[in-house]
């Protein structure tokens, strides 16, 4: 299991939860230069308190949906082309 996997799923159990870097590295079983460049990829995951602290916030629905492409699939009438 990749180790981004390991602190997603690790935060997902502590929703609301303030924690720091330090133990949330410990607790995920990862380095803290990890921890600290999941955050930075994911800030919409959490919420500074102080300096090494942070509140876990839950995903929210809207942006598991954003990635959902939806670009226009275009049909085409079969009886245009001579087969």
């Amino acid at each position: 299991m990749s180790k981004q996997k390991k602190i997603e799923e690790y935060i997902n159990t502590i929703v609301g939860a303030t924690i720091s870097t330090t133990s949330l590295a410990t607790s995920a079983g990862c380095t803290l230069p990890t921890v600290l460049t999941f955050i930075k990829n994911n800030p919409h995951r959490f919420t500074k308190v102080s300096r090494g602290r942070y509140t876990i916030v839950a995903e929210s629905i809207s942006s598991a949906a954003s990635n959902i492409n939806t670009t226009p699939i275009s049909v085409v009438d079969s009886s245009q082309f001579e087969w």
